[in-house]
């Protein structure tokens, strides 16, 4: 009999810290460039009709650990009262191969995206970057503002949603106010005043581009983040044939990241892909050239950044005593 540590997404939220996933999910990418993180692709099981999938998504470090995430993405929930993504984390032992630990990985899964977006943010934009523009004001949106804030001294934040998304839009900035009182957060009132900005992030689940070449500014870096499947896409395609593009991994990026319609459709190469997120962690490439380039990081979030901020939260719950012991 084995002693499996359950915690719950209320445990979770309290163990986790935005700095430390921003550290630990960097770590991730500079071990899986020397080899030592390991991640097979990703499983999906599509559900069409319902405008869904179920992903499967397994890792293992160097550090002794190996786990797999089991999570959805619908994007009619929102319109349910349901999250559009909940995640769960099963954490296990190299060793013995037995099971450690179940999370709830649904603000696991918030945290580590928004963390790799801080990690691109440190190597690909402006280092005297202090505006952040929103494009799109759901939950991923208030992650990526929590965790850009760790590595670039913002002052001013704008979102931009649309029409029917307002309401939404309001309460994300009333509640990011109350935690940053330091920042300004304001509504955009078009999408060209949310993309005028020194970082801009797009959180959408659109299939059509939404932030137009015209709309961005010499010197800014995006992370889009809402394109993580076929045909989804958010930048205007002659943003990224101009762009210095990173992506977070090859495969992933080609099947369903932002850069999947404009290489299928050849208005952008392999070859006008400067590399991974892995490759600048580590070295292999250089970020930012100039400081009028327009930089961008596809992210279509990977098993790495899961389990490294699983382990996080595991030991630091063993550490502190957190969790419910289930014998099994």
């Amino acid at each position: 009999m084995s002693s499996l540590l359950l915690l719950t997404e209320d445990d979770v939220q309290a163990l986790l810290r935005p700095a430390e996933a921003v550290d630990a999910v960097e770590r991730a990418f500079y071990d899986f460039a020397h080899g030592t993180a390991v991640m097979p692709p990703k499983l999906y099981l599509e559900f069409d009709q319902h405008a869904g999938d179920l992903r499967v998504m397994p890792a293992s470090l160097g550090s002794g650990y190996a786990g797999v995430k089991i999570v959805n993405s619908h994007e009619r929930n929102p319109a349910r009262g349901l999250p559009a993504v909940v995640g769960t984390y099963l954490l296990y032992s190299q060793e013995t191969g037995m099971p450690l630990s179940i999370m709830g990985a649904t603000f696991l899964t918030a945290m580590r995206t928004g963390a790799a977006s801080a990690v691109a943010c440190k190597y690909l934009a402006r280092r005297d970057s202090r505006s952040l523009g929103l494009v799109g004001a759901g939950v991923q949106a208030g992650f990526q503002t929590r965790a850009i804030s760790q590595v670039l001294s913002l002052e001013t934040v704008r979102a931009w949603a649309p029409d029917n998304d307002r309401p939404r839009r309001d309460a994300l900035l009333g509640k990011l106010q109350q935690e940053f009182p330091e920042l300004e957060f304001m509504p955009a009132q078009s999408l060209e005043e949310a993309a005028a900005a020194d970082v801009v992030c797009t959180t959408t689940p659109s299939r059509a581009p939404l932030v137009r070449a015209g709309a961005v500014l010499p010197g800014t870096h995006i992370n889009a983040v809402g394109a993580d499947g076929p045909g989804k896409q958010e930048l205007d395609p002659v943003i990224l044939k101009d762009a210095r593009i990173v992506v977070d991994e090859w495969h992933q990026a080609l099947a369903g990241g932002e850069v999947n319609v404009p290489v299928g459709e050849g208005i952008i190469g392999e070859g006008d892909i400067a590399g991974t997120l892995s490759d600048l962690v580590s070295g292999a490439i250089e970020g930012r050239m100039s400081s009028d380039e327009i930089t961008i990081f596809d992210s279509t979030g990977l098993a790495i950044q899961d389990i490294a901020v699983a382990t996080l939260v595991y030991e630091r719950a063993l550490s502190e005593g957190r969790g419910t012991k289930i014998h099994v």
